[in-house]
């Protein structure tokens, strides 16, 4: 699946790549993207109004939930609740890929609308 991303500037430099929302029509219960950090950046500290799944595809780097760090690396699950402060932060020499779960659906805003925007183009352009 080739989705095309948006690039969130620095501080916080990533790839943002929506797979499943409402506004693009392919669910209705949860959001769905994979977020690609390269070296030396992060998300920045954060919170969601939905609760957050985070699964390491690859890469290694810290990540934090609440007050509590730890390493992470392929194959790791990381679960941020709602209004929770969190953030991810690869300290490795690749791109970390990071398959992210929303539930309830993230509201659009900001990068992440743009994203939905991009993905919806990709997913209309195979119809």
């Amino acid at each position: 699946m080739k989705v095309t991303g948006v690039k969130v500037p620095f501080p916080n430099e990533r790839v943002l790549k929506v797979l499943l929302s409402p506004e693009i029509g392919n669910t209705d219960g949860c959001t769905v993207l994979l977020s690609l950090i390269s070296p030396g950046n992060g998300t920045g500290s954060h919170t969601h109004s939905s609760d957050e799944i985070m699964y390491i595809v690859s890469g290694r780097g810290m990540a934090r939930v609440r007050n509590e760090t730890s390493t992470i690396r392929e194959g790791i699950l990381l679960f941020a609740p709602r209004d929770v402060e969190h953030e991810v932060r690869n300290t490795g020499d690749e791109t970390i890929k990071v398959f992210c779960v929303y539930v309830p659906p993230l509201k659009p805003a900001g990068y992440h609308a743009e994203a939905v925007t991009k993905a919806k183009e990709y997913f209309d352009s195979l119809q």
